[in-house]
């Protein structure tokens, strides 16, 4: 019976915070170093279990600020100036459907 119902309803069976934009951008290739990281996500996240982590070239955790959420939306203010190099976003939220998503991207600041 269970089995039926997920089949009955697969968007809400599958249904989890996805990442669907990020700023600056997966893969980018940036002039400017960005003075924030921001995630949007397709629905509401816990302000109290989501964060960001931002890896420098060296692989060294990049000092941000504190992290402000605001429905969908994550934001980390970058502290500092960014050196040029290839930088990795990590993070992780629950989601308002109570599951735990995470995931990483990277980016590039050009010389």
């Amino acid at each position: 019976m269970l089995t039926l119902l997920g089949l009955s309803f697969p968007g809400q069976a599958l249904a989890h915070g996805l990442l669907v934009q990020t700023v600056p951008a997966a893969n980018a290739a940036v002039a400017q170093p960005p003075v924030e990281i921001s995630l949007s996500f397709n629905e509401n996240i816990e302000a109290r279990f989501s964060g960001i982590d931002l890896l420098g070239p060296d692989g060294a955790l990049v000092a941000t600020g504190e992290i402000t959420v605001d429905n969908k939306n994550m934001v980390a203010p970058v502290l500092g100036s960014l050196v040029p190099g290839v930088y990795q976003v990590d993070w992780h939220v629950l989601s308002a459907d109570g599951h735990k998503v995470k995931g990483s991207y990277r980016f590039e600041v050009k010389p």
